[in-house]
């Protein structure tokens, strides 16, 4: 099935990914992994690694992501790492949060909320429980994986493609990658964004990673009506700084009392494109303002320099 062949089924919900994939298949996707280690200091709690850029001193909340796209051809696989920090004056208040998508349905398969001593490097994410990570030269993650039990699920980091800053000193690296899961190790991409921000409501927002045939990917990222755009074609890179980005569709949410969107549009010079929600994962977190944090897998065409580019991919959206 090509990528754009499914663009007429539009679906928000949450499901049981097949008991997670029957319990990682006797946990045999772990096992192939060269090299792996028992999670260091960081399972103790100290701070394991560091953003794919400098990091921003002094911001009052911080999110990395590393999130998997599985490659051209082969079956819709997606799986995401979310942590997210808020430093305190005596103390730093941390969320681990994973998801795994899979031919339509998804999982999350970890939630967790804790508070530990104050930290001189709140922006390095800690793992947590089940989650780790293999940290290489210079602080640089190269493998995450959740592990507990029958159930594991990793993403192994290979050789960048590219890495974009915004003007923010928010910073996003591309690279080739692999999944493992129930014994199956699949191709593909990972984005590893490192953001900050004055508040957790300077968090919210979205950010796509869209990938396409022969290599081709394009990352947006923005909120509020005010978008850019990076992507790497033909081992060529190209940046949009204004990117022109509506929300065609929406749909209610009742639980959170929000409008979620279901069908992206968007323009720049030489770029344009849309893509819409072909399942998704929609959670809750904990919130005053009835915060949503949304996972999706997404579909549709990229207009580039007169090329038409069929596009799947994941998008991970935020209201604070």
């Amino acid at each position: 099935m090509s990528f754009v062949q499914r663009l007429s089924g539009v679906r928000i919900g949450t499901t049981k990914l097949a008991a997670f994939v029957a319990a990682g298949a006797a946990a045999g996707c772990s096992a192939d992994v060269p090299g792996r280690v028992p999670a260091s200091e960081a399972s103790r709690g100290e701070p394991a690694a560091d953003g794919p850029a400098a990091a921003r001193p002094g911001a009052a909340a911080y999110q990395r992501t590393i999130a998997f796209v599985a490659g051209d051809g082969g079956p819709a696989m997606y799986a995401a790492w979310d942590f997210e920090t808020l430093p305190g004056p005596d103390s730093v208040r941390r969320t681990v949060r994973g998801w795994l998508g899979r031919e339509g349905d998804w999982a999350q398969f970890i939630e967790e909320r804790w508070t530990a001593g104050p930290s001189r490097a709140p922006w390095r994410i800690v793992p947590r429980g089940p989650v780790r990570l293999v940290v290489g030269a210079e602080d640089a993650v190269r493998e995450v994986y959740y592990e507990e039990g029958p159930r594991s699920v990793s993403v192994l980091l290979g050789d960048p493609l590219a890495e974009w800053t915004d003007p923010d000193g928010n910073a996003y690296q591309l690279s080739l990658a692999s999944a493992a899961l129930a014994g199956q190790r699949t191709p593909g991409l990972a984005i590893d964004v490192s953001e900050g921000a004055e508040s957790a409501d300077g968090l919210a927002g979205e950010w796509a990673l869209l990938a396409g045939p022969d290599g081709f990917a394009l990352l947006l990222v923005g909120a509020e009506g005010r978008y850019r755009a990076w992507a790497v074609a033909d081992g060529e890179e190209a940046a949009w700084p204004e990117v022109e980005l509506r929300w065609a569709e929406r749909r209610s949410f009742e639980r959170a009392y929000r409008d979620l969107p279901v069908v992206w549009r968007f323009r720049s010079n030489g770029l344009s494109g849309e893509f819409r929600s072909e399942s998704s994962h929609v959670g809750t977190p904990e919130g005053a303002l009835l915060p949503v944090i949304a996972v999706y897998e997404v579909d549709g065409t990229v207009a580039k320099d007169g090329d038409s580019i069929p596009v799947k991919g994941l998008l991970l959206h935020s209201q604070r």
